[in-house]
């Protein structure tokens, strides 16, 4: 029977010990075959990946119940090539390990029993019968030492273990959950491709027909004999773990984790858990494969408290329960009080923090008085403390260096300004007293004898046609612009001159001229005869543009025209002309084609023209005569005869012609120099003396003979467009 100990060293037991059953769940595999169909779920605390759930194969079957732990895992008898159970586990034993399992209805035979095994991993596995003998177990595997279990392959229940210990260097087998056999076992190392076969290995039988396995335990460490002991029967280890203390908020909760056949607490209850907050002594008692015996819990009730604490605190807090807190808040600290049970304190804690600092310092004093007070007087590390804002240590690293101050003189002579050492800027000769700090930090007194000259400015414009220009400084620039140019004074200061610069380059172009009998060029000179000629103007910049002028000049035709009667009356007939060369184009008052009326023409006497245009050549020529027109004696005579005035011309095709004399309507018409009307315009109600405007700008430049119609007057004129 348990002792009851006090409360305070119970709730310590609750908080520090772990069950005995906790620790007994093995790591890598845990089958209790307490299910049903072909699924077993790997119960092991740290399942290798892809263990999670092993698989039954062929007509091995889980489940039932008889001498073993409830349910178990039924051989076929058939080749473990398809019956067996698959773990899924790609064997891997590189150290500590323990492999424990319950079996029954396994007898003696000719055929060899295989209980586990991987052949792909140094053919690890066990088995009974052939070279283990009937009843027995073997463990066998390249690099292990055979490790015989006498009596444990029998029909009867029983539990066999096998526990490889590294640092003890040998492998023990127990019976039962007593020691049987110890080997030595130097180091190995069992790993393979899989899969881990239980109750089979590679294509042998795994168990004869009917034959059990339970509570099949794979654990990567090595039990001690305590544990297998226990394993065997966990009531002899005290299986309900140390005494408790039950809380009026939190019940204490006794359970039983093993397979049982029938159960019975001291309370009358049979249920595998029971909670309870009354103190006193539970005893459970329980029958059954796997577990039998009786074990004793006690069981104290006690009062759950409450308090709250400020505290304030530098950096962190320490709290009752063992907390650390470094950050300030509202916190929930739970310890056991007097009863056994929770105090729940509510902490309110402010949390300072200390502060640090460096501070480099320097002094030319001989001494330096540091935060806190202390005055040192050699240059060194120091450390000094002062309480921070939040009472809390701020620690100052101080460098401190302890310096002399120094003097120097300077002669200086400059251009306009003088910027001494410490930004300090002098504009005029004289002497100056300038302070900065030495390389120790100190002041450096600088007296400065100083001499300052003036820099100049000039301007300058300059023109080439060379392409580049060298300005006075050496610099040369090939494109027109400003620049500013340097070159020291008399003074041996900075002369900036500004520079108007613009670069110009000589062109030359080719001109295809044709003229008539001469041509102006655009230089001024006058040509007279076919050839090529060089003219040289001015271009855009101002330098040379040599013009190269292919020049055609063509002759000018030899025209004559005579008017055979030099006198006609007003009524006459139309008069017919004569000239030559023909093809030519009359113009003139009164005429129309190649003839003249005197009565369109009017009385007086009339320049009449003729104009013949060379089309081989493009060259045209004019000849003129007169003729008058007289009323002759006995007829009407013609009244308001009119003269017209045309200006300016030649123009760029906008004309100004002024009457005589009134007219109701003044008929303007243009002909090319090959007789081609080409312009016609009717202006009415003319008055006399006053100019009325007429514009044949669309017309291109040539020379056109312009013909007048004024009432009864007809005129007709050369006149000259230009663009």
């Amino acid at each position: 029977m348990k002792k009851i100990f006090t409360p305070i060293l119970t709730g310590l037991a609750m908080l520090f010990a772990v069950p005995m059953t906790a620790q007994l769940t093995p790591e890598v595999l845990y089958y209790d075959f307490n299910g049903a169909g072909t699924s077993v779920p790997n119960l092991a605390s740290a399942p290798p990946v892809g263990t999670t759930t092993a698989t039954i194969l062929g007509a091995v079957t889980q489940g039932g119940s008889g001498t073993l732990c409830n349910g178990a895992l039924i051989g076929s008898g058939i080749s473990s090539t398809t019956d067996y159970l698959n773990t899924g586990w790609t064997t891997s034993l590189t150290g500590a390990w323990t492999i424990s399992f319950r079996t029954a209805n396994i007898g003696p035979s000719s055929t060899l029993f295989y209980i586990f095994g991987d052949a792909s991993a140094s053919s690890f596995r066990c088995f009974t019968n052939g070279v283990a003998g009937p009843n027995n177990w073997i463990l066998r595997g390249t690099g292990i030492t055979d490790v015989l279990v006498n009596g444990g392959a029998v029909t009867a229940a029983t539990m066999t273990t096998f526990v490889y210990d590294p640092v003890a260097g040998n492998i023990r087998a127990y019976l039962n959950g007593v020691l049987v056999n110890t080997v030595a076992q130097a180091a190995i190392s069992i790993t393979g491709t899989g899969p881990f076969k239980v109750m089979g290995y590679s294509a042998n039988v795994g168990a004869p027909a009917g034959g059990l396995l339970d509570e099949f335990r794979f654990y990567s460490r090595a039990l001690t004999a305590a544990e297998v002991a226990q394993l065997y029967n966990p009531m002899t280890s005290g299986v309900l773990g140390p005494d408790q203390t039950a809380c009026s908020s939190s019940p204490a909760t006794l359970s039983f984790n093993w397979p049982y056949t029938s159960l019975l607490w001291s309370n009358s209850a049979t249920t595998p858990s029971i909670t309870t907050s009354t103190s006193g002594q539970y005893i459970l008692t329980a029958t059954g494969a796997c577990a039998s015996g009786v074990d004793t819990v006690n069981v104290i009730a006690g009062n759950i408290t409450t308090s709250s604490i400020s505290p304030t605190a530098c950096s962190s807090y320490l709290s009752p329960d063992g907390n650390t807190y470094t950050a300030s808040g509202v916190y929930t600290d739970t310890i056991l009080n007097s009863t056994g049970c929770d105090s729940i304190i509510t902490i309110n804690l402010t949390v300072n923090s200390p502060s640090a600092a460096t501070v480099n310092a320097s002094s030319c004093t001989g001494s330096y008085t540091a935060p806190s007070g202390a005055v040192y007087t050699s240059s060194g590390m120091y450390m000094d403390t002062i309480a921070n804002v939040a009472g809390c240590d701020s620690v100052i690293t101080i460098t401190l260096t302890l310096n002399q101050p120094s003097a120097a003189s300077v002669s200086a002579t400059v251009c306009g300004s003088y910027t001494a050492p410490s930004g300090a800027v002098f504009t005029g000769s004289g002497m100056y007293m300038d302070t900065i700090a030495n390389v120790a930090g100190c002041d450096s007194v600088i007296t400065i004898n100083l001499t300052v000259n003036q820099p100049s400015t000039n301007t300058i414009t300059a023109s080439t046609c060379t392409g580049s220009y060298t300005a006075p400084s050496g610099a040369v620039y090939t494109s027109s612009g400003m620049y500013m140019d340097t070159i020291p004074n008399a003074a041996g200061c900075d002369s900036v001159i500004t520079l108007n610069l613009t670069i110009g380059v000589s062109t030359t172009s080719t001109l295809t001229a044709n003229a008539c009998g001469s041509f102006l060029s655009p230089g001024g000179n006058q040509y007279t005869q076919s050839g090529t000629y060089t003219d040289t103007i001015p271009n855009v910049s101002g330098c040379d543009s040599i013009i190269t002028i292919n020049l055609t000049i063509n002759p000018i035709p030899t025209v004559t025209f005579t008017i055979n009667t030099t006198t006609v009356c007003f009524d006459d007939d139309g008069i017919v002309f004569t000239a030559s060369p023909q093809s030519g184009i009359y113009s003139g008052p009164g005429v129309s084609g190649g003839t003249f009326d005197p009565s369109v023409a009017g009385n007086g006497t009339h320049s009449i023209t003729y104009t013949y245009f060379d089309q081989s050549t493009g060259c045209s020529n004019s000849a003129t005569a007169t003729i008058t027109v007289d009323p002759c004696v006995g007829e009407s005579e013609v009244v308001n005869a009119a003269a017209f005035n045309v200006f300016p011309n030649p123009s760029t095709g906008a004309f100004q012609i002024v009457s005589a004399a009134d007219a109701d309507v003044l008929v303007v018409r243009l002909f090319d120099i090959n007789g081609r009307e080409v312009y016609s315009a009717q202006l009415n109600n003319v008055v006399a003396g006053t100019p009325v405007a007429v514009n044949a700008g669309e017309l291109s430049a040539g020379v056109y003979s312009m013909q007048l119609g004024n009432n009864a007057v007809v005129a007709s004129v050369r006149v000259v467009i230009t663009k």
